[in-house]
């Protein structure tokens, strides 16, 4: 695992790069590899590589920028898991190897397959390639989007790098708000790809790749889709059967590594499903969990003791206050480049520095179980009302305008908005919008003028209502939700303390096989992940496995009675904050939120959150100050 950063001045008639600013751009992902560095300047000065290195496979080898013998250069970031059997076919082709690394493997595929290297890769990456015979630069992202990649073509110059902070050091690259992604910001909680919160930078969606040719400039094309074709797959009577040798391949597969590995333990079926996995595949094992004294809604460690327990890892702990979430809040901003408004980066930021500290380098973490099976009690309750939905979507549309009016679920606003879209003849995904609702978002200043940053898939002829809403549910979870939020907040906060996360849910294999099961395959009579339960069902205790959905959260709503409040209170005295929002509404929700409602957390938090990037990252402000003059009840400062 590792941090990538390049230039390529493919529109200048001279170069004009320098090491020390590919140094400069490099070192501020020093988190993501703090084990090694590299750097690469061509000697016409128009493209220029910088690699961090965190070593996990070939402790000793595997430096980076690597380059083959016809001087093609590669920065690479993740794992490749299959990178054995493509080294093996390789060799046996007459290809030899000078490291025992998967970085190496990459670029032999590339010299035999070109930019179709990447359909051969099994793992998480985003890398890029410069080939001096084409002037090029081929750059991709792996097809879930593990790993990040963000790019910007200014003035005849592509700049590249594994986080936004990178490029910002480039003066070419202006911090400059995105007025248009505002909206959906604020209905994603995360900005959807191509587009950042930032003007003019862009991101890499997952399964795509594309090129900057010194003649054509930049181009992006998707060279892999898990929501394509829409279609449920035929089955036999060994659904379970399979899913569990996918999932043993899929967990042995990401305990490659010459370090120790560990598992983040929430107690919940999918972590423990990974412990249980591991018990005859690693010894010593690690876990570790994090915990919320007081609020014992979101405090699992009861749960993750049990589990501990069980199997007998080694198991470690660690808990947080309203005071260590708003000390965490300077760390959080930093990491993140843009708002990543879930409310669990606070714990997993915590959860992943305790890893570090107790000498684990990989976690494997219960990311994506969720999206895949159907996990959610969301998904449950819309099956268990589809009687409802269904009568009301077969009614003519003048009827239909009246569901939201007519239905008893209006009181709620993300309700009421999915209620709304039966007028149109078609539900939005469950989870959509997972932040704000329109209704919500129309009480701002500039958030109104922009959409939600995410349309489904247009052809859908022939398609019954209920396959439209639940193909149109898992694109939108595999295409914004889990790359742009799930796994960026598990890369930003695991990598900030230099920890490789691995997510055995999200193998291609098993998400190519699973995404397309018949929704009973996922839940049946209420039984949320109902394959998957029993594909563990015999390592997996059953206390674990029958208990209710707690979820990974952090009580944030709570918080903005206390502090959290006066922070963002204090904000909301900057005039730049007025600029971007309608400050007496936020004041009156912020008077009047129900603090024990979820909701309340999920309108509150994404402001505070732009609030305070908008601060550091385009006011190029502290965070410490502001965060540590934030009064505790007795009057003393909370010490960040």
């Amino acid at each position: 695992m590792c941090g990538i950063v390049g230039v390529f001045e493919y529109g200048r008639s001279a170069g004009s790069l320098t090491e020390e600013l590919v140094v400069r751009m490099r070192e501020t992902l020093h988190h993501r590899g703090p084990d090694g560095e590299g750097v690469f300047v061509s000697e016409d000065r128009r493209v220029g590589f910088g690699h961090r290195r965190l070593a996990i496979i070939d402790l000793d080898g595997g430096a980076q920028p690597m380059f083959d013998d016809s001087d093609r250069c590669l920065v690479f970031n993740g794992e490749i898991y299959n990178y054995p059997v493509l080294r093996k076919s390789l060799e046996a082709d007459g290809v030899r190897f000078r490291t025992d690394c998967d970085t190496e493997v990459i670029l032999h595929l590339y010299r035999r397959y070109g930019e179709r290297c990447v359909d051969h890769l099994t793992g998480m990456f985003a890398f890029a390639l410069w080939d001096p015979d084409r002037r090029r630069v081929f750059f991709a992202r792996d097809p879930l989007g593990e790993k990040p990649l963000y790019w910007a073509d200014a003035g005849g110059t592509f700049i590249f790098g594994s986080e936004i902070k990178a490029l910002l050091e480039h003066p070419l690259v202006a911090r400059e708000v995105n007025t248009d992604a505002i909206g959906p910001y604020l209905a994603n909680l995360v900005t959807p790809g191509p587009a950042t919160l930032y003007a003019n930078i862009n991101k890499l969606p997952p399964g795509h790749a594309g090129a900057c040719a010194a003649d054509g400039g930049v181009h992006v094309w998707g060279y892999w889709s898990v929501a394509q074709p829409r279609q449920w797959s035929v089955t036999g009577d060994d659904v379970s059967e399979h899913i569990r040798e996918l999932l043993d391949q899929s967990v042995r597969d990401r305990l490659m590594s010459d370090v120790p590995v560990g598992v983040l333990l929430s107690g919940g079926l999918d972590s423990t499903a990974i412990v249980a996995l591991l018990q005859d595949q690693a010894s010593e094992l690690s876990t570790f969990t994090v915990g919320f004294p007081g609020y014992e809604d979101v405090d699992e460690r009861a749960e993750a003791r049990f589990a501990a327990e069980h199997f007998g890892t080694s198991h470690h702990e660690i808990v947080l206050t309203e005071s260590d979430g708003l000390a965490s809040l300077p760390a959080l901003v930093h990491h993140q480049d843009e708002p990543l408004a879930d409310p669990v980066c606070v714990p997993l930021h915590a959860v992943c520095g305790l890893a570090r500290e107790n000498g684990v380098k990989v976690v494997l973490a219960g990311e994506g179980a969720d999206e895949l099976f159907w996990g959610y009690g969301a998904y449950a309750a819309t099956l268990g009302s589809w009687w409802k939905f269904r009568a009301m979507l077969a009614l003519p549309r003048p009827l239909r305008m009246l569901a939201p009016h007519l239905a008893s679920g209006h009181r709620s606003p993300l309700r009421r908005e999915q209620l709304e879209s039966i007028a149109t003849g078609r539900l939005k995904p469950i989870h959509m919008p997972v932040g704000m609702t329109a209704q919500q978002r129309a009480c701002l200043i500039l958030a109104s003028q922009s959409g939600e940053g995410w349309a489904p898939t247009e052809d859908t002829k022939g398609e019954p209502p209920l396959a439209t809403m639940a193909f149109d549910t898992q694109e939108y979870e595999f295409q914004v939700r889990l790359p742009e939020l799930l796994l960026m907040r598990i890369d930003r906060f695991s990598m900030a303390h230099g920890v490789e996360a691995r997510v055995p849910f999200l193998d291609p294999t098993l998400v190519d096989y699973v995404y397309r099961l018949p929704l009973q395959h996922k839940i049946r009579e209420d039984i949320t992940k109902y394959s998957l339960k029993r594909a563990v069902a015999d390592i997996v205790p059953e206390r674990i496995s029958t208990r209710r959905k707690q979820g990974f959260a952090a009580p944030v709503s709570r918080w903005f009675a206390g502090r959290h409040g006066g922070l963002l209170r204090d904000l909301m005295r900057e005039d730049a904050l007025r600029a971007y929002f309608d400050i007496p509404y936020l004041e009156s929700l912020l008077a009047s939120a129900d603090h024990d409602s979820w909701e309340s957390g999920q309108i509150l938090w994404p402001v505070l959150n732009f609030a305070l990037w908008h601060k550091y990252w385009i006011e190029g402000e502290p965070l410490d100050d502001i965060v540590g003059s934030v009064a505790i009840a007795d009057g003393t400062p909370v010490d960040v």
